[in-house]
């Protein structure tokens, strides 16, 4: 009898939990709306910045760029430019060109919102010393090795590939421009602890030199060989990356990739932010960055 009533208990219990549902009431604080600006920038380039607006959280708001803010590039108290919006691209742009060294504030206004400032982080460009042919790592693999001088400080980088072909590659026509007409970003794979500690997305990885500071690194990434037999060049790009674009883009894929549910699959991350005032506050949301990239062709006949 007892064994009966013990039954009875645990199927009860079984179909109650399956219809349990916990319906949790969040009463979120007002949303402030505030600025999101993001300029990354690369040497060589012009300065640019696209500026908007936050959401609330549970918004159904179309996103939408701001085309009257004042954007100020400003060195010490000298108001070096005012970059102009560029309706097509949905941007501000300067007639400035990014120079390496430079420690520009970047400040943005308008009429309805708090006005935010960022500074840029140092950073020192780093060479591609050598790169190697390409070479046979198995029959479905190709291997590229290249080595770099680590400077004696923290540096970041980002490594991505970058396939070229021409009309002759492929048996079709009418499809196809000049030589060279298409390029195509390379997924890679190493073995190099470096990199496996770095953060991969779409074909590029972000990494630190915290294994080899200091000294002359050999990097080996690994990519299907189709690619390699195929394509009429590999274009390597090394970039060299200062604090902020570092952080930025590292936490921004931690972060896509903890899922839907942030809360019960993973830790949730906060993305890097560049709009604090000196108390850790948020003026606004968004990134000001800069980098330098060094490239090479690798030709793969």
């Amino acid at each position: 009898m007892k064994r009966y009533f013990y039954t009875i208990i645990i199927v009860l219990s079984i179909v109650s939990c399956d219809n349990l549902q916990t319906v949790i009431d969040v009463d979120l604080p007002p949303h402030e709306p505030k600025l999101v600006v993001n300029s990354v920038n690369e040497v060589g380039e012009k300065w640019k910045a696209y500026v908007s607006v936050s959401q609330a959280p549970l918004s159904t708001s179309d996103f939408v760029f701001l085309s009257d803010a004042l954007v100020l590039l400003i060195d010490g108290e000298t108001t070096i430019d005012t970059l102009t919006y560029n309706a097509p691209k949905n941007r501000y742009e300067s007639s400035r060109i990014v120079q390496e060294g430079t420690n520009f504030e970047i400040q943005v206004s308008h009429s309805k919102y708090n006005t935010i400032n960022a500074t840029l982080f140092p950073f020192q460009k780093v060479f591609l010393k050598s790169v190697e042919e390409l070479q046979d790592f198995s029959s479905e693999t190709t291997s590229l090795k290249f080595t770099i001088d680590d400077p004696q400080s923290t540096n970041y980088y980002m490594i991505n590939l970058k396939a070229y072909y021409s009309q002759d590659a492929f048996d079709t026509t009418g499809i196809w421009d000049d030589y060279y007409s298409e390029m195509e970003k390379i997924y890679f794979d190493s073995d190099d602890p470096s990199l496996n500690q770095g953060q991969f997305s779409s074909g590029k990885v972000l990494f630190d030199d915290k294994l080899f500071n200091g000294t002359t690194k050999e990097f080996n990434i690994l990519f299907d060989s189709y690619v390699s037999t195929k394509a009429d060049s590999i274009l390597l790009n090394l970039w060299s990356v200062d604090y902020a674009f570092y952080n930025y883009f590292t936490t921004k894929i931690i972060q896509s990739n903890t899922g839907n549910n942030p809360i019960f699959n993973s830790e949730p991350v906060n993305v890097y932010n560049s709009f604090l005032d000196g108390d850790g506050e948020i003026q606004g949301y968004g990134i000001f960055a800069v980098s330098s990239r060094d490239s090479v062709v690798i030709q793969t006949d």
